[in-house]
């Protein structure tokens, strides 16, 4: 019976985060358009809604503790790391804040259909990616640390085998791919400023892992591009 209380609590739980979080993304976009019928609003926070919850849900289902983890900043976490994810969520609000004042409300860009079907293209992409990354990885959390409470360890499957940094290969198809959908090139503006940031980040990760992670020197002889095989 403690067992049925258990699951029941969780899935209770995963529904309210679940409205909460859809709700709020919502509001970032619809807000700012100041209209419902916001077309590409809507495709945005479809492909939002049904993406973050797939991955999270095949996650959930193969690594339960990592979503957990995931939902709060680890101990030992970098300063700068915290500065690089703080500027993160405000540049991921503002993409759709701003398109919702621009494609939704103001129409001050209008872009061409096959660039609004490329970034869905970029959507679907970046979540399967993430998706896979974060499969073969239990040590896929929001922040950069050494990880000695879950017997850190370098991964090189998967993924992580054509290039050392999927995730955020997969963070940057689909922030820049959100943009496209909204139909706003003025949310391309903090979108590829999103973009710099996790290039950053994956710099200062990689040589944070390379100066305290066992195996990660190793790691990046075999596995020698960060992000884009062929190039860097």
């Amino acid at each position: 019976m403690s067992n049925f209380k258990s699951i029941g609590g969780f899935i209770l739980r995963a529904i309210a985060f679940f409205i909460i979080s859809v709700s709020i993304l919502a509001a970032l976009i619809f807000i700012p358009a100041r209209r419902l019928d916001y077309t590409a609003g809507w495709l945005c926070l479809a492909l939002m809604a049904i993406g973050f919850s797939a991955v999270t849900a095949y996650i959930a289902k193969r690594t339960p503790s990592l979503i957990r983890r995931r939902m709060k900043m680890g101990t030992g976490t970098p300063a700068w790391d915290r500065a690089i994810v703080y500027l993160l969520q405000v540049l991921f609000v503002a993409i759709l804040v701003v398109g919702g004042l621009d494609a939704g409300r103001y129409r001050w860009t209008i872009l061409p259909l096959w660039l609004q079907a490329a970034g869905v293209l970029m959507m679907i992409a970046g979540m399967l990616l993430v998706g896979w990354a974060m499969g073969q990885n239990p040590h896929f959390e929001s922040t950069v640390r050494i990880q000695t409470d879950q017997q850190h360890r370098v991964i090189d499957s998967g993924p992580y085998r054509i290039v050392r940094h999927p995730g955020y290969v997969a963070g940057i198809l689909v922030i820049i791919g959100m943009a496209l959908v909204l139909d706003s090139a003025w949310a391309l503006l903090p979108a590829f400023l999103a973009a710099a940031d996790l290039i950053i980040r994956t710099a200062a990760e990689d040589r944070f892992l390379q100066e305290n992670l066992d195996g990660y020197r190793v790691f990046a002889k075999r596995t020698p591009y960060r992000l884009l095989p062929g190039i860097w």
